[in-house]
């Protein structure tokens, strides 16, 4: 397989033997960037786009990008037109992605075979070289790359900005600027190149033996995408794939076209078993769902995907039977997270038990529908943060088996440093007394060669855990994998060997080390145990080298890594898929957002806030006053936010590190009161020192809530300590997307800067998991304590606060001022403020401030919103006293969208299926009918243009004789009789026979007035019809002047003030011409290229009459208006007056030449009228008082005129 360029519409194209894939963007999603660099330019882009943290940015564009894709025989494709675009081999292409505003197609270009399950029939590589190809230019069409995905020159070297870098031609020069160009992609390249990544082309390599044995087809259809980790690049290729014909599926499948991607570890040993040769396999496949590095990816999501979730299977084939058995391992299904530190990491579970039972639930699940009975295993210590972990698991898996999981889960808690501190990790085997039991009922898949069957299933499967689930976890699922085995060899009396038994230990070792590699960073600690079966004093020490290094790439390296991967994945926010460029779907699309309310519902939900600034007290009296006020609107809110400021005391000493305890003393107080009046449900709770937020749900309504995760920023110091800073969480409540933040700035009257400083820190500072910003949100609730003050004396304030003056208050209102000013809280609102200031009062009264600082009282305490869909119902202080703050709440009544994907899912299936059985099927288009037509065009290229000059269509005539038809209309779709093609002799005899169409009348609105505004062109040719009519003589030749404005005249048509150049010209004709579209228009009645072209002699028809359109009035000066009676003479001037007006569009000249001499008279005439297309007719008294009767001094003009055409 190789891979084509095609310059012209830029396409690439996958080609094997016999079958083809083309691919083309057919939507340009770069906006506007140039299609080459200069080196003005290349400076400023390099530092926008090259020196970038391509593992930090955001993939995502403003419009998803289409790109259209063909399968066909090679042999239909003109591979004359394409080149090679590489000389490196095509293995198998993973899909396309869009990064950085391009469209790139990655294909694997280097793999190494590493495992073969099933001699001859299975076969597993490592990908060590992978390429991306850009659809969409040429700036990346580079001869090779480095190992770190930098271009490289004709010399070998690492291109830089300044090389004179042709990215149309794809050569370069050396010189110019140091900075070194890099590659997009250079971050997915190094990911994907890791040696971390398999594929086959044999098998479904992301299913286990036991599951791929009954249906052992090779259909991306089927594969499972838990463990794809390409499934988001190539879903759009397998949408393609799903739309052809069985039999073009069938070629395409057998192309290899298409592969899958899985990333763990692969390896296959050969030994001896009891003399004969076997092959023993390991396959360890990482889930992709919550994948991510190691404090980046802790716990459960919503869909109960876990962190660092690996299923590893143990393959034995010998020359009669196939061994295979599973384990899974993953983090500990609930919420968690772990701080990064440099030292320690502490954990914190971050929601409720309550609110955590779905995910959990969701977790598990699935696993048994999949693998039967789970046994888990938890290997997690008693020491601080392990061990709450550990009774939260306990908790869970004893009421998951209460109820829908009955009989389902079995747990061992199997302390690994307890039981191995004294005897070391041999004392590990310990752990097979609590499990030989479920091993003997579990069993193992056998598959039997000769009678081709399976003897044995698998029917159920250890989970097991440690906090990382790397080094612990590695050691018993190798002690696991020992013990299956040994089930097999002792049912079917074969003798094991030590060798086996070796490579199955150095085995394990190396799969500990590669998913070690993946989560952590480096490789797994105790493998020196693992491989030698004792500790030696050097793999003491590699492991602590082991350590120093996981702690350094886990706060300094993860961050980018993590966000490579979710590039790969595709769960960057505002990250768009590369779309499948189909018609159908597009109407689909657009048939679906028509029919939302079939599969959209809304409803309203009753929100809570409340905000307080508790000055480090703590407080066990009753909180309802606050939480339940009489006048809130709502009784028993959906979803009520709690945040606090100055929790704790800000000393030093708790700037630097925070007291958990004191939130803990909240969370239980608000805990109370809330379930004094109904089920809530701590959903997430946040601490950032002082600043505090709680988050808590009606029980009834934690299904509904979703993806909740929690950001901090500090502002303290320069960014440096929490003591100023805010805590933000972000949830969706069914399909809508709510962020509340609570935030303490600067204090200090006249530190308005500062303040204003802290909320665009926070607000341009909070980053969510995956790139998630505060603007990617349908609602936000921004509350706390601002330290915004009152700028009026304190005397006056405390004097208007008496009189209940709280108008003039607010108007000297920091907030507010800097509010209206667009400083601060842009697209925020408040509600009106009619509660007295929330600050400052002397602790337990409702007295201001007293002390020697008298204070000044202010609306510290505030809550804003932002979004359509929240609307106020109350805003008010609560009278709790024992701060020097008040509390304040409002309530709120939010509009959430639920959007039924099922239901939606299914209308859409419907509606493609009808669209496609009424256009039929867009994208299966014969090639024979195809190979005649042009390339598809796309937003920059056009079929019909080509490097912006109009197609050459060249029209075959069936015969000599024969030319296209002119009279057929333009337009191929109207309805018309004439034929394609006619006799060349015939049409030439009929254009020199046939008269010109008879010239309109004039429209009996304009009749009685004058010829003004009739032009000469738009007259047709009169036909001679009546042999008795007398052709106008003509006109001699005379002298004409010409005014231009370089000299002054007298008069003239442009007034007295006007000043001309005198210019005597010669003239036979008066005549008028005008610019029209960069064309010369003239009394001729033909349109001119030039002013000098000839034209053909034109016969007159007898006159007629025709409307007035465009020839300006010309009068006397000394005259007035025309009279309704008759039309003015002409002036009495000896020489004709002409006037030069430049063009607007092509500075061609506007010209009038009127003379002074009078042309004869019309002859007389009958009243009737010779036409070809109408019969003789009389013409009354009211048709004949047209035009050309009543207007006697332009008739003799154009009558002059017409004679000079001849």
């Amino acid at each position: 397989m190789r891979v084509y360029l095609r310059e012209q519409s830029r396409t690439l194209l996958l080609a094997t033997e016999s079958h083809a894939l083309s691919f083309q963007c057919v939507t340009d999603p770069s906006g506007d960037r140039p299609d080459k660099y200069s080196e003005k330019q290349s400076s400023e882009y390099a530092s926008a786009s090259f020196y970038s943290d391509k593992g930090s940015g955001s993939a995502g564009n403003s419009q998803a990008a289409r790109v259209l894709v063909n399968f066909t025989s090679r042999e239909d494709v003109e591979l004359s037109s394409y080149r090679p675009l590489s000389v490196l081999p095509c293995l198998g292409c993973l899909g396309l992605l869009s990064v950085e505003n391009d469209v790139f197609l990655a294909v694997i270009t280097g793999a190494t075979k590493v495992a073969e399950p099933l001699e001859g029939k299975e076969t597993v590589y490592r990908i060590h070289g992978l390429e991306f190809y850009c659809l969409t230019r040429s700036w990346w069409d580079f001869g090779g790359m480095d190992a770190t995905g930098r271009p490289l020159d004709g010399n070998g070297l690492p291109m830089t900005v300044g090389d004179g870098y042709d990215f149309n031609s794809g050569t370069g020069s050396t010189g110019g600027s140091n900075a070194v160009l890099e590659h997009p992609c250079a971050a997915l390249r190094k990911l994907l190149t890791d040696g971390s990544f398999y594929y086959s082309n044999d098998f479904d390599l992301t299913t286990r033996m036991q599951s791929r044995s009954a249906d052992p087809s090779f259909d991306i259809d089927g594969f499972d995408e838990v463990f794809m980790w390409n499934s988001f690049m190539i879903s759009e290729l397998v949408k393609f794939r799903s739309h052809l014909q069985p039999e073009e599926k069938g070629a395409l499948d057998e192309s290899r076209f298409l592969t899958s991607v899985i990333r763990g570890f692969a390896e296959t040993v050969r030994t001896n078993l009891d003399r004969q040769p076997v092959t023993l396999t390991i396959i360890s496949r990482q889930g992709c769902k919550r994948a991510g590095t190691r404090y980046n990816a802790r716990g459960v999501d919503d869909e109960g995907n876990v962190a660092n979730f690996v299923e590893t299977e143990t393959i034995l084939e010998t020359d009669r039977y196939v061994f295979s058995y599973a384990q899974i391992r993953g983090s500990v299904p609930i919420f968690w997270e772990q701080d990064v530190q440099l030292l320690s990491a502490k954990v914190n579970i971050t929601r409720a038990f309550e609110a955590t039972v779905p995910a959990f639930m969701a977790h598990f699940e699935p696993l048994v529908a999949k693998y039967g009975p789970i046994h888990i295993i938890n290997l997690l210590s008693s020491k601080p943060g392990e061990y709450e972990l550990t009774q939260r698991y306990h908790q869970h898996i004893k009421y998951a088996g209460e109820n829908q999981l009955a009989d389902q889960l079995r747990e061992t808690k199997f302390d690994f440093h307890v039981e191995t501190a004294k005897a070391g990790y041999a004392a590990a085997n310990r752990v097979l007394r609590f499990i030989q039991d479920d091993a003997d009922e579990f069993g193992f898949f056998l598959y039997d060669n000769q009678s081709s069957s399976a003897l044995y299933e698998q029917t159920g499967v250890f989970r097991t855990n440690c906090l990382d689930c790397l080094d612990r976890t590695n050691l018993i699922q190798q002690i696991i994998s020992k013990l299956s085995l040994e089930i097999f060899f002792q049912q079917r009396g074969i003798r094991s060997g030590n060798d086996l038994w070796l490579r199955h230990s150095v085995l394990w070792a190396d799969n500990g080390d590669q998913l070690s590699k993946i989560y952590a960073g480096t490789g797994a600690l105790k493998t020196s145990f693992t491989r030698s079966g004792k500790m030696s004093i050097a793999g003491a020490i590699a492991d602590a080298t082991k350590s120093v290094g996981r702690m350094y790439i886990n706060n300094f390296v993860d961050k980018g890594r993590q966000n490579t991967i979710d590039m790969l994945l595709g769960r960057l926010e505002g990250q768009k898929r590369v779309l499948l460029h189909d018609p159908i779907n597009d109407y689909v699309q657009a048939e679906l957002n028509k029919q939302k309310e079939k599969f959209t519902s809304s409803k309203e939900i009753s929100v809570f806030v409340g905000t307080f600034n508790l000055n480090g007290y703590q407080y066990e009296g009753d909180l309802s006053p606050w939480l339940f006020p009489k006048n809130s609107g709502v009784d028993n809110p959906d979803l009520v936010i709690v945040g606090f400021q100055e929790i704790v005391e800000l000393t030093p000493g708790q700037i630097l590190s925070a007291d958990p305890m004191k939130r803990q003393f909240w969370e239980h107080q608000v805990s109370r009161c809330l379930n004094s009046r109904g089920d809530y449900v701590l959903l997430r709770s946040g601490q950032l020192v002082g600043t505090a937020l709680l988050m808590y749900v009606k029980e009834s309504e934690v299904r509904h809530v979703r993806n909740i995760n929690g950001a901090m920023k500090k502002t303290g110091l320069g960014g440096m300590a929490g003591n100023k800073g805010g805590v933000a969480f972000s949830c969706d409540y069914a399909s809508t997307k709510l962020c509340f933040i609570t935030s303490h700035f600067a204090a200090g009257l006249s530190n308005i800067e500062d303040r204003n400083h802290d909320y665009r820190t926070i607000a341009n500072g909070i980053r969510f998991p995956r790139g998630k910003t505060l603007r990617d949100h349908d609602t936000i609730v921004w509350l706390g304590d601002f330290n915004y003050r009152i700028d009026l004396p304190n005397e006056e304030v405390r004097k208007l606060i008496e009189i209940n003056e709280l108008d003039e208050l607010y108007r000297n209102d920091q907030l507010n001022n800097q509010m209206l000013n667009g400083q601060v809280f842009p697209f925020f609102s408040e509600g009106p403020v009619t509660f007295k200031p929330t600050y400052k009062f002397d602790n337990g009264t409702d007295i201001y401030d007293s002390s020697d600082k008298a204070r000044i009282p202010a609306w510290t305490d505030r809550i804003l919103t932002k979004g359509s869909n929240i609307k106020q119902l109350s805003y008010d202080l609560a009278p709790l006293r024992f701060s020097d703050h008040r509390p304040v709440y409002s309530s709120f009544r939010v509009t959430v969208y639920t959007v039924d994907e099922p239901v939606k899912e299914k209308l859409s299936q419907e509606l493609y299926a009808k669209r496609r059985g009424y256009v039929g099927q867009l994208l299966d288009l014969d090639s024979s009918d195809t190979s005649v037509l042009p390339p598809p065009s796309t937003d920059r290229l056009k079929w019909w243009s080509d490097a912006g000059q109009s197609a050459k269509v060249t029209i075959s005539v069936p015969q000599p004789n024969l030319i296209v038809n002119p009279n057929r209309p333009s337009n191929p779709f109207n309805l018309t009789t004439q034929p394609e093609f006619v006799e060349k002799d015939l049409m030439q005899r009929q254009q020199s026979t046939s008269p010109a169409p008879p010239i309109p009348k004039k429209p009996s609105s304009l009749s009685g007035h004058s010829l003004s505004g009739t032009s000469l062109h738009s007259l047709h040719s009169l036909s001679p019809a009546d042999d008795q009519r007398q052709v106008p003589p003509p006109l001699p030749a005379r002298r004409a002047e010409t005014l231009t404005p370089d000299a002054e005249s007298q008069g003239g048509l442009l007034g007295e003030s006007t000043k001309f150049r005198r210019a005597t010209t010669m003239s036979e004709t008066p005549m008028q011409t005008f610019s029209y579209d960069g064309l010369k228009k003239s009394g001729r009645g033909e349109y001119e290229d030039d002013a000098d072209s000839s034209y053909s002699p034109i016969t007159f028809s007898p006159r007629q009459d025709f409307p007035s359109t465009s020839l300006p009035k010309i009068q006397n000066r000394n005259q007035g208006s025309h009279a309704s009676e008759g039309a003015p003479s002409l002036p009495s001037r000896p020489i004709s007056q002409s006037r030069n007006i430049a063009s607007l569009s092509n500075g061609r000249s506007f010209s009038r030449a009127l003379s002074s001499q009078q042309p004869p008279k019309l002859p007389p005439r009958t009243n009737t009228i010779q036409s070809n297309n109408h019969p003789p007719q009389l013409l009354n008294q009211s048709s004949s008082s047209g035009l050309l009767d009543n207007d006697d001094d332009e008739v003799r003009n154009i009558n002059s005129s017409w004679k000079s055409l001849t």
